[in-house]
């Protein structure tokens, strides 16, 4: 028995021990916590347990602050490298080079901002290698070969666009001939008709064309619809009367139906205005509503389609800069937090704007298509847009 009590007594003095070092572990932990919690944009985390300050844009880190309340020791950029964000980083990045080939410089690199290269005139920049590193170089500028129109102008990174004029078909990519059969990718105006475009005025050149019954179909067409719309009319109004007629208390009576039609209806409404609607016009909805597309929900169901691999090729497709990735990458600790932030830039709604447009979704899944994911295409389209297009049909 002396056993037992001494048994007993030596657990209830373990149980007191282990639960006073819980105690004292956890308001430990949970005020390192709160702390890091209360770092600032313009702080960082100090692995010691307090928050440091960043480096401002064109400074790099040189020595972490040595104590809460201190700061951190930040020296500028070297020549030819650059920092243009706030940042704990302790190397700057290299400067665009634009000694190229017909390359100029447009503006010069600084300690806060990258150099901005452009091509002279005449010459376009030709992407080489996008997905892994912008690597560029100045391609002279097409010209529109025989039959073609320009369409689009040579500037910035767009070579000229040309297409084949009217009733031509591309015979390659700078020249076009005129259609002689209609299987040929533009030329299909001439399956509409056996007889050749010019049969007709070979058989006799000087007769006038004669453009009366081009004339008269569209007439007749709109005689056609506007006597249609008054016999609606005419016996929307004639069934109405017989409705009324009908109705009325005094059929026996020839001259009160005559008045009748010309006393004015009175409707009555109820003043009940919890009463259900009952009438067919009320029970007729619209058939949808359109949808408002959240800015969250649409980045976290395509951060989960898209390929991880193909995600940095997609945010340049969609105009996101280098200099934002980067930014986006240093920081976010967290890779889907930065993927995140990128699309934030692209769809610019840092200001507060947490609505997205079916113009934006459209242009998204139009570059996802470029780039043969059509899987994660259809998949966007079925979530976010099917239910608007139904409702535009």
């Amino acid at each position: 028995m002396r056993h037992w009590r001494k048994c007993q007594l030596s657990a209830n003095f373990l149980l007191v021990l282990i639960s006073q070092s819980f105690g004292t572990l956890d308001p430990a932990i949970s005020s390192v916590g709160a702390v890091q919690r209360n770092c600032s944009d313009s702080e960082y985390w100090n692995p010691a347990g307090f928050c440091c300050d960043r480096c401002h844009p064109g400074f790099k880190l040189k020595k972490v602050c040595p104590k809460s309340g201190t700061r951190s020791t930040c020296v500028p950029c070297e020549d030819e490298t650059y920092i243009d964000s706030s940042n704990n980083s302790e190397n700057c990045f290299t400067c665009q080079n634009c000694k190229k080939p017909h390359a100029v410089v447009k503006s010069q690199c600084k300690r806060h901002s990258n150099s901005v290269c452009e091509c002279k005139p005449g010459y376009y920049m030709k992407i080489i290698d996008e997905p892994v590193s912008l690597t560029w170089e100045c391609a002279r500028c097409s010209k529109c070969g025989p039959n073609q129109l320009r369409t689009g102008e040579c500037v910035g990174r767009n070579n000229t666009k040309c297409q084949c004029k009217e009733k031509h078909y591309p015979v390659d990519k700078f020249s076009c001939k005129p259609c002689v059969e209609c299987r040929t990718d533009g030329c299909e105006y001439l399956c509409t008709s056996s007889t050749p475009p010019n049969a007709l005025r070979s058989v006799n050149p000087t007769k006038p064309t004669n453009t009366l019954p081009e004339i008269l179909v569209p007439v007749c067409a709109c005689i056609t619809f506007l006597a249609v719309g008054v016999f609606m009319v005419y016996e929307g109004i004639r069934l109405w009367r017989k409705r009324q007629r009908a109705l009325s208390p005094q059929l026996s009576l020839p001259d009160a139906e005559v008045k009748s039609e010309d006393k004015p209806m009175i409707v009555t409404v109820s003043p009940d205005t919890n009463q259900p609607c009952e009438t067919e016009q009320c029970r007729e909805l619209p058939d949808c509503v359109p949808r408002e597309i959240k800015t969250h929900e649409f980045f976290y169901f395509v951060l989960d389609e898209v390929p991880v691999g193909r995600f940095r090729e997609l945010v340049r497709r969609l105009g996101v800069s280098e200099q934002e990735i980067e930014r986006a990458e240093r920081d976010h600790r967290s890779f889907k937090d930065a993927q995140y932030q990128m699309l934030k830039v692209w769809s610019g709604s840092g200001g507060g704007n947490n609505i997205l447009s079916c113009h934006l979704i459209q242009i998204f899944i139009d570059i996802l298509k470029t780039m043969y994911l059509a899987g994660c295409a259809d998949s966007i389209e079925s979530k976010f847009l099917s239910q608007d297009r139904s409702c535009s049909h």
